[in-house]
């Protein structure tokens, strides 16, 4: 899995940061734990809330890719970065699922900042399976960057 991200660096989306194998580890953890409490919500009827974890899921796992490469996202746009960054990493062979990751990033954005935008509970449910999807795609490649410790 070879990338360029030297762009996102000149272009200040990205900053080199060391980052620990815990703290990777701990981020993943949540990632995890996000799907569970996205799957309660929507047992109860909590669409929003649900599709909400299941983003945020998602997200975490990006992030944990990101930090993986030694590198931390800048705060403005940092949600878009990711997307990008996570679609660079997997490349075509995973092009449908880091695309599903944007629309999940722009609907998000309208149910937290519009106005009158719901998701049903299939919407929800295929969002949660695509996060699931996702974190294990992440989660074993960072197992293959550390193979002595095992993950979640």
């Amino acid at each position: 899995m070879k990338m360029n991200y030297q762009e996102f660096l000149k272009k200040g989306f990205l900053r080199k940061e060391k980052i620990g194998f815990d703290q990777i580890e701990k981020v993943l953890e949540r990632a995890f734990r996000n799907i569970k409490s996205a799957k309660t919500l929507l047992k109860d009827g909590d669409e929003e809330g649900a599709f909400q974890f299941a983003y945020e899921s998602m997200l975490l796992s990006g992030r944990v890719l990101v930090f993986s490469y030694g590198l931390r996202p800048r705060t403005i746009g940092s949600h878009k970065i990711v997307v990008d960054f996570t679609a660079r990493v997997l490349g075509d062979e995973y092009k449908t699922l880091t695309q599903k990751f944007n629309r999940m990033r722009r609907k998000r954005n309208y149910l937290i900042y519009g106005i009158g935008l719901a998701v049903s509970k299939t919407e929800t449910d295929n969002a949660i399976r695509t996060a699931e999807e996702f974190l294990n795609k992440i989660k074993n490649i960072i197992q293959k960057k550390n193979p002595q410790k095992r993950l979640v």
